[in-house]
C-alpha cells in the first residue's frame, strides 16, 4: 500500500508538468498582435479598393473634351494645387494617350512631395464638361510602419 501510494505521487508529480500551462513569452505575443493588425490593415486596404471605381477602357477611339476637372480621394494635395497641374489639359481634346499623360501629371505631382499615389480615369460618361480622376494615396516610402 506504501508503496502504491508513493508511486501514484510520483506519478502525479511527473504528469503534473503535461497538464501545466506554459507562460506565454511577451514577444511572442507582441509578435501575434503585430500580425493580426497588419492583416487587419491589408484586409481594410483590400476593401477600400474593392469600393473603388473601375477604370475607364481607353481605345483609340477614346476622345473627350474637359472644360474642368474634378478629383476623388486626393487629401495630401489640394484640388487647387491638382487644378493648376491638369491645366493643360482643359479645354482641348484628349485621345488615350493624352489621358494618360494627365494621369502620369496628376502622379508625378505627387512624387515630387515625396508621396506614391496612383491616379487614373474611372469608367464615366465622357459626354460632360467635367473629367473625374480618381487618386489612391498612399504612404511615402520614407514613412516609418
Amino acid at each position: 500500500m506504501r508503496h502504491t501510494s508513493l508511486a501514484a505521487a510520483v506519478l502525479a508529480v511527473l504528469c503534473s508538468g503535461t497538464w501545466a500551462q506554459n507562460i506565454p513569452d511577451a514577444g511572442a505575443l507582441m509578435r501575434q498582435i503585430e500580425q493580426s493588425n497588419r492583416q487587419n490593415q491589408m484586409q481594410q486596404a483590400a476593401q477600400k479598393r474593392e469600393a473603388l471605381p473601375p477604370a475607364l477602357v481607353l481605345s483609340d477611339a477614346t476622345l473627350v473634351t474637359a472644360q474642368r476637372f474634378k478629383f476623388n480621394g486626393n487629401k495630401i494635395l489640394t484640388t487647387d494645387r491638382l487644378q493648376a497641374v491638369a491645366a493643360p489639359f482643359a479645354n482641348r481634346p484628349l485621345a488615350a494617350h493624352d489621358l494618360q499623360q494627365l494621369t502620369h501629371a496628376v502622379s508625378e505631382a505627387y512624387r515630387q512631395t515625396g508621396w506614391v499615389v496612383q491616379a487614373y480615369i474611372p469608367r464615366q460618361a465622357l459626354a460632360g464638361d467635367e473629367l473625374v480622376i480618381q487618386v489612391i494615396e498612399s504612404i511615402p516610402p520614407s514613412a516609418p510602419r
